[in-house]
């Protein structure tokens, strides 16, 4: 809860035991002006915000933006719940960057289901984002809410003015940078500079991720452009605390699903509260089913959860093998196996093995590299499945997140 009033509530007020019984002035991205109105219309404290905000919602929404609204209404409903309840703002990522520096594609490629040509159809059809665009992912139990910022510059502006309506109960931001745009690396690296400063401004302990998108396989970058990436990545490590250069920043391609697909799965493990745990349990499967990659992957986002390689080459190889996949299965709503043999340096022969599982009525997908023939030969999915039930059953029962009160 203490990290909760951290990032919903101004200062003065943080330490108060009875947080419902506060005025709801004492939230964060609200004004006096604004909460004198809502006391007009019978809405004095957070509580009253929480459990009676529908009865003149309309009423305010005469006056006030209803994004705003609606931010105050979920960090009230989070502020009320008692201190024996499971809470997190668990979800909310934003996406920001200057226009056509590809933050939506990277959203409709994480979710993409299909060849590679649907997916460039869907892109093909995109046009600019205007102002804040809105989706949610369910990962693993999670409510992700993804919030991208239209980067045109009449938006930024008003993301720049007003920085509590969009960064405040923010976990990840994510800040992305058209590689191929050498004639735009100056106004996206300023428009950074000014997101960090107005975050900064803020106090707000966020992680930061830079995105270095439509890094394609066939685009060179140059040493003027490697010179600019260093720098930004200097930028980042002098200026925010929870930016880590060595595993912080990511190269992107919706050529290369693989990449969009480890970055976000790098990200929303992150978030999940018990990476930790996660990443333990993982090894132990690997450990005991004899393999060297082991990745259980959420059927819905494509996001892989739970993950261990026994050599750090061996996980892009199985997120490509993931993708070629489920492109290939023609119906995912029916059980399936897929085997394939990769053969590496040194002759070493790695069998990739995909199978669906299910718990707790959830459909997850298991991929795994081994070198053993006999277990790719006999696998038992029963046995498979209790072992992963087993170790990650901690993880399994991990739920019980806070989610934003209206769409």
């Amino acid at each position: 809860m203490s990290e909760l009033k951290d990032k919903l509530l101004k200062g003065e007020y943080k330490d108060q035991l009875e947080i419902k019984e506060s005025p709801i002035f004492a939230l964060l991205d609200i004004s006096e002006e604004e909460s004198k109105f809502l006391k007009e219309v019978g809405l004095e404290t957070i509580e009253d915000l929480a459990t009676k905000w529908n009865d003149c919602y309309e009423k305010i929404a005469k006056k006030i933006p209803k994004e705003r609204i609606n931010s105050w209404i979920a960090a009230s409903r989070l502020l009320s719940l008692e201190e024996t309840e499971k809470v997190t703002t668990g979800a909310k990522i934003i996406m920001v960057g200057i226009d056509n520096a590809g933050k939506t594609s990277l959203s409709i490629a994480l979710k993409h289901r299909g060849a590679l040509s649907q997916l460039f159809q869907k892109l093909y059809a995109l046009t600019p984002t205007r102002g804040l665009l809105r989706s949610k992912i369910e990962v693993f139990g999670l409510d992700v809410h993804m919030h991208e910022l239209g980067g045109q510059s009449i938006y930024r502006e008003d993301y720049l003015s007003n920085p509590q309506q969009y960064f405040v109960g923010t976990d990840i931001i994510i800040f992305v940078i058209d590689v191929q745009a050498i004639d735009r690396f100056e106004e996206s690296f300023e428009y950074l500079k000014q997101i960090t400063n107005v975050t900064n401004s803020l106090q707000l302990k966020v992680p930061w991720k830079i995105f270095f998108h439509k890094s394609d396989p066939e685009y060179e970058i140059d040493d003027k452009s490697a010179e600019v990436f260093s720098s930004i990545i200097d930028y980042m490590s002098k200026n925010c605390p929870h930016f880590d250069p060595a595993r912080d920043f990511f190269r992107t391609s919706v050529k290369i699903r693989s990449s969009i697909l480890g970055a976000f799965s790098h990200i929303f493990r992150e978030i999940s509260l018990i990476q930790d745990g996660v990443k333990n349990a993982s090894q132990n499967i690997a450990e005991e089913l004899k393999a060297d990659f082991f990745g259980l992957y959420d059927f819905r986002s494509n996001v892989c959860f739970a993950q261990y390689a026994k050599e750090e080459n061996l996980v892009d190889l199985s997120h490509n093998a993931y993708y070629e996949a489920i492109e290939t299965i023609v119906n995912m709503r029916e059980p399936f196996l897929r085997i394939r043999r990769y053969t590496l340096e040194d002759e070493i022969n790695e069998i990739f093995i995909l199978r669906d599982l299910r718990f707790g009525g959830d459909r997850y997908i298991m991929a795994m590299l081994t070198q053993d023939e006999e277990m790719s030969r006999n696998i038992d999915q029963e046995a498979i499945q209790d072992i992963i039930d087993e170790k990650l059953q901690d993880w399994i029962e991990f739920r019980g997140y806070a989610t934003f009160p209206l769409e």
